[in-house]
């Protein structure tokens, strides 16, 4: 066998050479398109934005707005105040109410086109009512909306409303108790509404009429965990001072403060079972609120504040079981929440107001939790949301 010579080693060596110089050119174009071509995620991966504003009249009218420079645009030129709005699943358009000055009031959707407003188109109107607070079936066409009547304001009711027909009808038929703040399990197969405060947070089986019951007389809406039955929800708990543990104390009705703690529903797939829940809340004098699931169900956002006082809310986070809670925000003088996660599950978007200058509007405001980085969206605005195909 011959040898190889020394032409034909420096040939290969040529080669060699050659290939890990192409291969080192390509290494350095993917990172430069890494670092140079791709957009930044902080603005693009953010989907628009919709929140109220006044208006030079002094009318709440629906906003949109976009990352990066968040340059607000008008989509609505109401002559009477939206007192609520709620988008559809898919984006597509959004659910609005106004009040009318004669008492009336009126349900309209608005068709969205690339971000871009149609003409709206009333859908309902309530005589000498107010029907508001929509909430979006997810098929997209059913939503459920909230109707008060003179003289009992107080005591609400929720209605059907099919979108396409105009049909609408009472929830629970020839029911003439109280239902407010409706939610949907993310698979539309259960409805969550508060009743009176005897009556607690109801959870209704639409296929199999199943209906279960929540302890909580707080009268807020629940949040569905995005995966799975579970839900979050409120109840006033009595806190009792370190000391209550030692039984030569006796404890007089002062030494009790009365919080709002937080309660992780859990909906038993046998329907003999009743619901069980867990206590998330630590045992602080706090009063908690506002939860909302991260998109991959790992993180509760929550508002805390002190029990018994005008403090501000602040912004905290937390693990489904209650471990790891921790306050993202930290200044008593602000009031921040109700927190809405982003898509992605990286930012937290929110109004913000400050109880020192009660004359000024809140602003909406956008927090990147890692970070902890605060983005001011605009300094006027009210109830702030996401923009997605699956509000």
């Amino acid at each position: 066998m011959s040898q190889p010579t020394k032409t034909d080693t420096k040939s290969r060596l040529a080669r060699w050479q050659i290939a890990l110089l192409l291969l080192m050119l390509l290494a350095f174009l993917a990172a430069a398109y890494t670092i140079f071509l791709q957009p930044e995620q902080t603005s693009s991966a953010l989907p628009q934005v919709l929140y109220l504003a006044e208006d030079d009249a002094g009318l709440l009218q629906l906003v949109r707005t976009s990352a990066p420079d968040w340059q607000p645009t008008p989509l609505t030129q109401e002559t009477a105040a939206i007192i609520s709005y709620a988008p559809a699943p898919d984006g597509s358009q959004i659910a609005y109410t106004v009040n009318l000055p004669d008492g009336a009031s009126q349900l309209k959707l608005l068709p969205l086109d690339d971000g871009a407003a149609g003409q709206a188109e009333i859908r309902l109107t309530c005589e000498n009512a107010e029907c508001a607070q929509p909430v979006w079936h997810p098929d997209g066409r059913r939503l459920l909306y909230e109707r008060r009547e003179p003289p009992n304001f107080n005591r609400p009711q929720l209605w059907w409303l099919d979108t396409q027909t105009g049909e609408s009808i009472l929830l629970r038929e020839n029911s003439n108790t109280v239902s407010s703040s409706a939610r949907f399990s993310p698979d539309g197969r259960w409805v969550s509404f508060a009743g009176s405060p005897d009556e607690g947070l109801q959870v209704y089986h639409f296929e199999s009429g199943r209906s279960l019951t929540f302890l909580s007389n707080v009268g807020t809406p629940a949040a569905w965990h995005p995966l799975n039955n579970q839900l979050l929800y409120q109840n006033t708990r009595a806190i009792l001072p370190p000391r209550a543990s030692d039984s030569n104390i006796i404890l007089l009705e002062e030494d009790v403060t009365m919080g709002v703690s937080l309660y992780l529903g859990l909906i038993n797939s046998h329907s003999a079972e009743r619901p069980s829940s867990r206590l998330l809340s630590s045992d602080g004098a706090f009063n908690d609120g506002n939860p909302a699931w991260s998109p991959d169900g790992q993180w509760i956002a929550f508002g805390r504040r002190l029990a018994g006082t005008n403090s501000g809310r602040q912004l905290w986070l937390m693990r489904p079981d209650g471990s790891e809670a921790r306050a993202l925000t930290n200044d008593l003088t602000q009031h921040f929440g109700p927190p809405t996660w982003s898509p992605d599950g990286r930012y937290l978007l929110f109004q913000q107001f400050n109880s020192s200058t009660p004359d000024h509007p809140p602003t909406v405001q956008l927090l990147e939790v890692a970070t902890g980085h605060f983005t001011q969206i605009t300094p006027h605005g009210l109830l702030p949301t996401f923009l997605t195909a699956s509000n």
